[in-house]
């Protein structure tokens, strides 16, 4: 870890300096994510600063997610959160594509559902309508971090339940097949808890914290293309608000 000196002149406190170095450093990929950050007696020592001052600096930085405790073993380099734009109509593959990502599906389930309901209501369905609800665990590098549920009407996208779609974009099927492409969408965006078996697919512990995203997205004909409902996790994701 490099040594920048600390500026004893500038009226900018010494624990606000420490973060600006600090992130500078972090967010430059001067170290990896899940290397041991040094300790507060090290980093005290390097910067000839008191030890209070490092655990302010740290702390702020553990607040903005770039440095995670974790208990009994020290301070960790979080793991690099995606952003997601909340405006943004493309596909998932498309997104994590564009930020350099490998990026990956595993099925759940995919089957025939009738719309009922709220799910009639927002996908402006009647109710008994046939309707696909397709459920994919979403995966950036190999590592768990969504859960995306998809429900699109049965009579617009026939058997597409039964096309294989954890190794292709569901969007890239739809236009190529169905000719439906997005145009906008709809979106709301709140917090969450993960359920056992939601904590179970994503990795995390039982009550861990999530996003939770619901979307009516409307095809260039102007009518409703998919209701889709996303769990990220919150140790994963940021959100752009344009």
């Amino acid at each position: 870890m490099g040594s920048q000196l600390m500026d004893q002149r500038t009226d900018m406190p010494l624990y606000v300096q420490l973060i600006e170095i600090f992130r500078t450093m972090l967010e430059s990929g001067g170290m990896q994510a899940g290397e041991r950050f040094p300790t507060e007696l090290e980093l005290a020592k390097q910067y000839g600063v008191a030890r209070i001052t490092v655990r302010n600096a740290i702390a702020e930085l553990v607040q903005e997610g770039l440095l995670v405790r974790r208990q009994g073993k020290g301070t960790f380099v979080a793991e690099r959160k995606i952003d997601r734009e909340l405006v943004n109509v493309a596909s998932f593959t498309d997104r994590m594509n564009s930020r350099g990502m490998r990026v990956g599906s595993r099925l759940v389930s995919a089957r025939a559902i009738k719309a009922a309901g709220k799910l009639a209501e927002l996908s402006g369905m009647a109710e008994g309508a046939s309707m696909i609800e397709i459920v994919r665990l979403r995966l950036s590098d190999d590592v768990p971090v969504a859960i995306e549920t998809t429900c699109l009407s049965g009579e617009r996208c026939p058997g597409l339940e039964k096309e294989d779609l954890a190794k292709q974009s569901l969007y890239h099927l739809l236009d190529s097949k169905y000719g439906i492409r997005p145009a906008y969408s709809s979106k709301t965006l709140e917090l969450a808890r993960a359920m056992t078996k939601e904590a179970k697919l994503l990795s995390v512990k039982t009550g861990a914290p999530l996003f939770l995203m619901t979307a009516v997205v409307y095809s260039e004909d102007h009518q409703v293309m998919e209701y889709v409902k996303t769990l990220f996790r919150g140790d994963r994701f940021r959100f752009q608000v344009h």
